[in-house]
């Protein structure tokens, strides 16, 4: 397997997902909508998954630093 799946305890987020290969990060928020995120370093999804507030990391080092796409 290629990814990592976590299911997280935030009111922003409801889950993220890792793919190795491609470097792309892929978070579900709790309002429906799925954003992916572009060549994150592995660094980053081992800051979230180590983070007490995910959607505050994911707003500080995520969200503006790296192109996304939306995909729902």
């Amino acid at each position: 397997m290629n990814y990592e799946l976590i299911y997280v305890d935030s009111s922003a987020i409801n889950n993220a997902r890792y793919d190795h290969k491609s470097e792309r990060l892929i978070v579900g928020f709790t309002s429906g909508v799925k954003y992916q995120y572009k060549n994150v370093p592995l660094f980053y999804w081992r800051g979230l998954q180590n983070s007490s507030s995910k959607g505050k990391f994911i707003t500080k080092y995520v969200v503006k630093k790296f192109s996304f796409d939306k995909l729902s």
